[in-house]
């Protein structure tokens, strides 16, 4: 397996026979052989997890289906304005919350996000992947007691659900932004559930927070399960660390 990390939430894993690319919106994609089947994920609408220029990728790879948060509405007219065949619709499949589906050879769970749209949790080749999209706890200062408070419950009550679950590899949020709720939801996600390598994601290229993170309390517990990512394109090879 190899992971390739693209720019803020975007990532590739390359399998023996199949890629899983998630939320590519920027950054210069890896090249990958033509007879592999290509699965393209996006979370949710935010123009920061989704671009429509990820069609393109069919002109190029022949294999290739998407799988979209149930919020990103796309009908042929729009497609058409866009200058992209409705035809592209037939590759689609749309993913609601909490929902557990079969396509090819894959298995995908989705979860609830605490934002818009879904976090996906991927099977594939005997490899569990696990991206968070914008699914976080979102500790605002600023924000009433309720907003935060509901916000903590709802984030746990997802993750909860995947109690004790096995992961290769997992794609989780450490969002400066957040200030000292920085490491909230990459705490309670690292204590609930068996990463192997964790890879933190929607960092704003501030990567100093990963060696910060990993002096807190939880994060000196779980230091050798976290990547260190530090330019995009970055590649890691089971595990060249």
């Amino acid at each position: 397996m190899k992971v390739t990390y693209i720019y803020h939430s975007g990532f590739a894993v390359e399998l023996d026979n199949c890629i899983l690319l998630f939320d590519y919106y920027k950054g210069e994609l890896p090249r990958w052989e033509k007879n592999k089947m290509i699965y393209v994920f996006a979370s949710h609408k935010h123009q920061d997890h989704f671009q429509l220029k990820i069609f393109d990728l069919a002109k190029e790879y022949p294999k290739i289906h998407y799988f979209l948060g149930s919020d990103i509405k796309l009908n042929g007219k729009y497609l058409e304005r866009k200058n992209i065949a409705p035809s592209i619709k037939e590759n689609i499949t749309n993913v609601g919350k909490n929902k557990r589906l079969s396509f090819d050879k894959i298995e995908i769970l989705s979860l609830r996000s605490t934002d818009e749209g879904v976090a996906f949790i991927i099977s594939a080749e005997g490899r569990n992947i696990y991206h968070a999209g914008d699914l976080n706890w979102w500790h605002w200062d600023g924000e009433p007691y309720p907003f935060n408070e509901n916000m903590a419950k709802d984030y746990k009550k997802e993750i909860d659900s995947i109690q004790g679950m096995h992961f290769d590899a997992a794609f989780v949020p450490l969002d400066p932004r957040l200030g000292h709720a920085y490491g909230f939801g990459m705490d309670y996600f690292l204590r609930h559930t068996n990463a192997d390598k964790v890879f933190p994601m929607h960092m704003w290229e501030e990567y100093g927070y990963i060696g910060k993170y990993k002096k807190t309390l939880t994060g000196r517990q779980y230091e050798e399960q976290i990547m260190d990512i530090d330019r995009p394109g970055q590649e890691f090879e089971e595990w060249n660390i």
